[in-house]
């Protein structure tokens, strides 16, 4: 009587190839959380990073305001968004910085809330006694917004010089 001989894996081949399996899951599933914090920080990043951009665009096209360091008022012809007031040439003293607080969605507010998800510091900086000299802006978005100015999750700084003459 001759024996047929089928193909087949052994018990011992299937054993390995589910261990190979189950170690490779292991580390797949180990990254994982290690890609959604870099995931999330990306996009916190990129949305601060939009918030100084948006910032720093307004801040480039505010008109020079008659007496010079008054706030924008709102409803002019070049309504200054943030209404974030620059101070008149030279700055000697730098004045108190300015902290806008920003929802998830970018809508600005000056008191925090509970929506508050970024912190916006614009601190203008001291530029000399030439009254022709560049306007310096430190801004600075942090987030959590209810996280101490000292120790926030996460924060993008970036620094302005704006002609103003």
């Amino acid at each position: 009587m001759n024996r047929v001989r089928h193909a087949a894996f052994s018990l011992v081949e299937v054993t390995l190839a589910l261990g190979v399996a189950a170690f490779c899951l292991v580390a797949v599933f180990g990254l994982l959380p290690v890609g959604l914090r870099t995931n999330q920080a990306a996009v916190e990043q990129t949305v601060a990073n939009g918030i100084l951009s948006a910032v720093a665009a307004d801040l480039r096209a505010t008109p020079p305001t008659s007496p010079p360091g008054q706030a924008v008022p709102q409803g002019s012809p070049a309504p200054n968004r943030f209404n974030i007031a620059i101070p008149a040439n030279p700055v000697a003293t730098a004045p108190a910085p300015t902290t806008l607080y920003f929802s998830a969605a970018g809508q600005p507010s000056t008191l925090q809330t509970t929506d508050s998800r970024y912190r916006l510091v614009a601190a203008f900086l001291p530029n000399g006694t030439n009254a022709k000299a560049a306007t310096f802006v430190s801004l600075q978005v942090s987030w959590p917004a209810a996280a101490p100015v000292a120790n926030p999750s996460g924060s993008v700084q970036t620094f302005i010089a704006l002609d103003r003459n």
